[in-house]
């Protein structure tokens, strides 16, 4: 009798708290392998909790309510202890109060035009769809489910003249010309024209280009003109041959890395020690013996005379193309099943081999690790819960970079699938389509899912999976949802296991930069 009084002398207060919603939408508790820990949404806060108050906020997250919480396994005075700590908490430190969720703000709500007209900063050119491979994975083969076929279409020099004539009012103070394909040195003569062109026009702003390559078509004299040209440079490569030669390949189903490993070659001659802030791997790897692979990439990068094992590599997976999933609310229950499924094979990897390697071997995968733990390390801490909710990871789309295809239609990136333009080199932006289609319409339906979910102030996710070819859909973001909540608690436990054992190891990251 005594338990079920202390569980009514709290009942109301926690009533409040879900505010005809859901407990689980208020933070996330994670441990590792020494401490409890709970971060709250609405203050960014996150705090190191005693034993019984993880076991009681555990079971009022999974239950969605204080019924019952009296048959824990806790002493009388460790239950009422228990909730006067999240009680006394909740008053001093503000947690487990954060607003509903009706709205997103943010530029692309509130100066949409104005940071359209004149505070963009990087305009991509698709400079073909032809490509000198045919990777077992990429969008292209009939294979995938996002199937785009191949083309021989090149833009034009008059296409990209009239993207950057059309662009360089509306830079701001950077302005990068990325180059992009299908295989971009395939059009190799456009993007010189292309150089040569914005040099001569681009007046009192900071001017770089990037260029995205498979790196086969790359030449001595290609390799001089990118470093001369201070280009940034993302190489395809998929680690050692034989697990580069599995995706990779020619037409004719020859693998491409002897090919793709001479023109890196060539570039890091170019480049010198410009290599660490110049050039970057990309790799994509797929399963399922992913553990094994990457053994084998780690061995690679460590022996490989030539390459430098600190090179920065952006890894990922195989993906699929979209997938419509039906939506289901987020509980502790169904992200601990999700997590079970061990869906993130670099990030165990790399957690299981941080501490063998830490202060010998660089792993491979430090870069993309880092970015993971930057999402924590920069998140918003305020006093109290913040009031406003942003737009995800959204970009002001047509803002912060904006994507030309061949045939000068614009889109918000070159990651997005087939989506709604947002104008073209003769018609300019649409700003009506860009308001309602990037705006009202994914503020309208991202809030109904956002608003139950605890992430939502550190979220990445975008537009990628949000469209069909003329509306929102956002019953291909669903899966990715999950794989997002995923992946932050990974971070928050890898973050705080650091931060436990060696927090001098998270000081790099108060250096990197987000553009």
């Amino acid at each position: 009798m005594m338990r079920k009084k202390i569980v009514e002398k709290y009942r109301v207060q926690f009533e409040q708290l879900k505010n005809g919603d859901h407990f689980y939408r208020l933070g996330k508790l994670f441990q590792t392998k020494n401490k409890n820990y709970f971060y709250d949404m609405g203050t960014g806060k996150i705090f190191e909790l005693k034993n019984e108050v993880y076991e009681l906020l555990y079971y009022i997250f999974k239950m969605d309510t204080i019924d019952g919480i009296d048959e824990l396994h806790l002493s009388d005075e460790e239950l009422e202890k228990g909730l006067e700590e999240i009680v006394a908490a909740i008053g001093d430190e503000h947690i487990l109060s954060a607003p509903k969720l009706t709205e997103f703000v943010g530029p692309q709500s509130l100066a949409l035009r104005e940071e359209l007209d004149s505070n963009m900063s990087q305009l991509t050119l698709e400079v073909t769809e032809s490509c000198n491979l045919r990777c077992k994975y990429c969008i292209y083969q009939d294979s995938h489910n996002d199937f785009h076929g191949y083309v021989n279409r090149n833009m034009t020099f008059e296409i990209a003249k009239k993207a950057i004539d059309f662009a360089y009012p509306r830079i701001g103070k950077h302005f990068y010309i990325a180059f992009y394909g299908g295989e971009p040195l395939l059009n190799y003569t456009l993007i010189t024209q292309v150089v040569k062109y914005a040099k001569k026009s681009v007046k009192e702003k900071e001017l770089g280009f990037s260029l995205t390559t498979n790196g086969v078509l790359i030449t001595d004299e290609i390799a001089e003109f990118f470093a001369k040209n201070d280009f940034v440079i993302l190489v395809s490569l998929d680690g050692p041959e034989d697990i580069h030669n599995e995706n990779r390949v020619f037409a004719d189903g020859r693998g491409s890395f002897k090919l793709a490993t001479e023109g890196l070659k060539k570039l890091l001659k170019a480049y010198g020690n410009k290599y660490k802030s110049n050039i970057f791997i990309s790799m994509v790897t797929s399963g399922p013996n992913y553990a094994e692979k990457y053994d084998k990439i780690q061995k690679f990068f460590v022996e490989t005379d030539w390459l430098p094992s600190d090179i920065s590599v952006n890894a990922s997976y195989v993906s699929y193309g979209r997938y419509a999933e039906e939506y289901v609310m987020p509980n502790l229950e169904m992200d601990e099943e999700y997590a079970e499924k061990n869906i993130d094979p670099l990030v165990d990897w790399s957690i299981a081999n941080h501490g063998e390697n830490a202060g010998k071997e660089r792993l491979f995968s430090k870069a993309q690790i880092q970015k993971n733990l930057h999402i924590v390390h920069r998140r918003e801490i305020y006093e109290k819960p913040m009031g406003t909710y942003f737009f995800n990871g959204c970009c002001v789309p047509g803002a912060r970079r904006m994507h030309v295809n061949v045939e000068g239609k614009f889109l918000p990136c070159e990651r997005v699938g087939t989506v709604p333009y947002l104008g073209d080199v003769n018609n300019v932006f649409d700003y009506d389509c860009i308001k309602k289609y990037y705006v009202q319409d994914f503020m309208e339906e991202a809030v109904e899912y956002c608003k139950h979910c605890w992430a939502v102030h550190m979220c990445s996710s975008c537009y990628i999976d949000c469209f069909d070819d003329d509306k929102i859909n956002m019953s291909y973001r669903h899966s990715g949802c999950k794989y997002i909540r995923y992946n932050l608690q990974k971070a928050l436990e890898q973050y705080h296991s650091i931060l436990e054992s060696n927090p001098d190891e998270l000081e790099p990251l108060n250096h990197i930069v987000i553009e």
